[in-house]
């Protein structure tokens, strides 16, 4: 069996090779030459992972406050008083709710306080505020109401991909039932509002509503195209595009307005969130295939049992013979197998589909941090700071899946 696997792996590293060799034009190779960021030694990476765990126990301190004070009735003048004493601000709206959150309402909030998640959106739209001069503070709202909207298309989307599982722990339909995860989603997503209008600026309102809209339209997309055999890459970066990286580009733009950047600035981090979040999702769909449960928080495969058409399976499609063609489409509403995945990963590794993948992940990478590099000239230290803490928010993105493709395939990546 390990003599098996290294070999799938030796073959992996020649592909690999021969693929990049053929590929990869000139100018390809120079942007990489001129941008080494993705390289880190092991003190590097944990000093990222270090600076950025700073970054999610700062939100997730103001985000279990917003949450508790939902149902507390002990407000001071204009707010509540958070752990560390400061007065933290109570949308009117939400002001003694402590009677109105019972049953599946109350639980579902407790599970996505404590249910951990890496917090990437809320975060980049705090860092976005500071990157342009401004203060984290007056992001806050807007960075709760984002997380609150992630976890909510979360929910549907557990219901829609029928997901047992979410982050380790069993999913919200799996607790409750299909009927009230809809109900929660629902609330998630009205609680979401009433925290975006809480901020007061129409833009930013506009901007998160906008992105709202558009990861429900790419949800119905994705959903509607299952059943299409005509699915190409070009209608995968539209799902993407409106599904995932709406709401990074929002969590950016939104940020970049509240923390006063000039228009050129705001465009900037708009492109960054939105090359961010495409190369993120194509990330996921990876890491659905070659991903460590145990990190990840969900069965593999999930996406190939459920009918999507992910730029992985796509090129698989394209450049494998006719008997893995037909294992593949009929993987389509069964239950996968281990023999199945490992046969899966055998595919994508020897069709260089993994390899594809994760290059042009890259390249939506490299856009990202090139938007950054572009903002005008830092004024503060401040500022420096948080454009550096944005740029690792990109770079652990591919630390990650560097690490798990590692594992599942020899130490390729």
């Amino acid at each position: 069996m390990h003599s098996s696997r290294h070999a799938e792996a030796c073959e992996f590293c020649k592909l690999v090779k021969a693929v990049k060799k053929r590929e990869e034009e000139k100018c390809e190779e120079e942007r990489r030459e001129e941008a080494p960021h993705f390289k880190y030694k092991s003190s590097e990476e944990k000093e990222m992972v270090s600076v950025l765990a700073e970054e999610t126990q700062y939100f997730n301190r103001k985000f279990a406050e917003a949450l508790n004070r939902l149902s507390s009735c002990e407000l001071c003048e204009g707010g509540e008083r958070g752990s560390n004493g400061e007065c933290v601000r109570v949308p009117e709206s939400v002001k003694g709710w402590g009677l109105k959150l019972q049953g599946i309402l109350s639980e579902s909030l407790e599970q996505i306080k404590d249910g951990g998640g890496k917090r990437i959106r809320p975060i980049i739209c705090i860092l976005s505020a500071e990157a342009v001069g401004g203060d984290r503070e007056d992001a806050i709202d807007v960075a709760i109401a984002i997380e609150l909207l992630h976890n909510a298309s979360l929910i549907h989307d557990d219901i829609l991909d029928n997901n047992v599982m979410r982050r380790r722990k069993p999913s919200n339909p799996a607790m409750f039932g299909e009927k009230k995860a809809i109900i929660v989603g629902d609330f998630l997503f009205g609680l979401s509002c009433m925290f975006l209008a809480a901020c007061g600026v129409p833009s930013v309102v506009e901007k998160v509503s906008e992105a709202v809209a558009e990861t429900s339209a790419g949800e119905c997309i994705e959903f509607l195209r299952r059943e299409s055999e005509e699915s190409d890459e070009h209608s995968y970066f539209e799902v993407v595009s409106l599904k995932t990286a709406s709401v990074f580009r929002a969590s950016a733009e939104a940020g970049a307005i509240l923390g006063g950047g000039d228009d050129a600035s705001i465009q900037h981090l708009r492109a960054f969130g939105l090359n961010l979040g495409i190369a993120y999702q194509i990330q996921d769909d990876i890491l659905d295939i070659f991903g460590d449960p145990a990190e990840t928080g969900k069965p593999l495969c999930l996406d190939i049992m459920n009918g999507e058409r992910t730029i992985l399976l796509m090129h698989a499609m394209r450049h494998a013979n006719a008997e893995e063609r037909a294992f593949l489409a009929s993987l389509r509403g069964k239950e996968i197998s281990e023999a199945d995945i490992k046969r899966v990963q055998r595919i994508m590794i020897e069709r260089g589909s993994v390899e594809y993948a994760f290059r042009i992940s890259e390249r939506f990478l490299h856009a990202a941090c090139e938007h950054l590099q572009n903002l005008r000239p830092p004024r503060t230290e401040k500022e420096r700071e948080a454009r550096r803490k944005l740029s690792l928010v990109a770079d652990l993105s591919v630390k990650r899946l560097e690490k798990q493709l590692s594992a599942a395939v020899g130490g390729c990546f």
